[in-house]
């Protein structure tokens, strides 16, 4: 019984902070303007952009789920919106002093991720949405734009200069026996063997998921979503571009003349950044569709 007290006390002291903690940033009201071109083609710096308003979009520290960041060095990121009335595009922009996109073993990969909720009527956290209310994620990763752009990272790319003595792997060998297919390639890649979405190519940069709350992110196996980024003079640019609505009734949906809730994360890869530690809007902003 006392366990029982003790714990409900924690949970009310833990509303109240989350409460305070969104309470003392501005809620975010942010417009998709509607453009007579053809959205689907927008590039990340196109012309259009120049008269479209920038919506500054406030950024906290992760603090309610392990793991979290003691701090975050991105505190606000620019978002800007435009649609076709069937396409939709979001053009974000932050600073970030270093470009982190290539995979090794001890590197952290700059990432930026748009949240939706599936139902607007009653509203899950915004930190991954909760049991039986889940949002949908979009999320870019900057190693996948390196990949699109240089080819797929492998073990070979990240270490050119290690030698292997028994495994096959992706190394050029040669001698009796050692031409292998990739599938038996495969065999001694564990991801790729296990069909772990982060070990096999992907056409597009951004990546389509659903979650009910921390924990629970799962990559969903279609690729509607399409992106472009760019870092230069310290600062990302990043642009996320989708059909308004799409044949999947696990994925958001837009529509003109209404508005949806939205919210945002970012991760630094030199701060190590990744998983539960990154920097997230302190609360659901919200887009109105033109």
């Amino acid at each position: 019984m006392i366990r029982k007290q003790i714990w409900l006390i924690l949970l009310i002291v833990l509303a109240a902070m989350s409460a305070a903690y969104g309470q003392e940033k501005v809620f975010v009201e942010i417009t998709s303007f509607r453009k007579d071109i053809d959205v689907s083609k927008v590039g990340i710096n196109d012309e259009v952009w120049k008269g479209v308003a920038s919506y500054k979009q406030p950024l906290q520290r992760q603090f309610l789920v392990e793991p979290k960041p003691k701090e975050v060095g991105v505190k606000e990121m620019f978002v800007q919106s435009i649609n076709d009335g069937k396409y939709i595009a979001f053009r974000l922009t932050w600073k970030d002093d270093t470009k982190d996109d290539v995979l090794k073993i001890t590197s952290f990969s700059d990432a930026a991720a748009i949240q939706f909720p599936l139902s607007s009527e009653q509203l899950p956290e915004y930190f991954m949405g909760e049991p039986k209310k889940p949002v949908h994620i979009m999320y870019w990763r900057a190693w996948r734009s390196k990949d699109q752009k240089d080819g797929v990272q492998t073990v070979n790319t990240a270490y050119p200069n290690m030698t292997i003595d028994m495994y096959s792997f992706d190394y050029k060998v040669s001698g009796v026996g050692t031409d292998k297919t990739q599938a038996q390639k495969d065999m001694f890649i564990p991801g790729r063997a296990a069909q772990n979405p982060l070990s096999v190519a992907h056409k597009e940069i951004i990546e389509e998921a659903t979650s009910e709350g921390p924990g629970t992110y799962k990559t969903k196996p279609v690729e509607n979503t399409v992106g472009e980024a760019v870092w230069q003079n310290g600062s990302w640019t990043l642009i996320v571009k989708r059909p308004m609505t799409v044949n999947d009734a696990g994925s958001v949906q837009f529509k003109a003349g209404e508005k949806k809730p939205i919210s945002f994360a970012v991760w630094e890869g030199h701060r190590l950044e990744g998983g539960g530690r990154k920097a997230v809007s302190p609360a659901w902003a919200e887009v109105l569709v033109k």
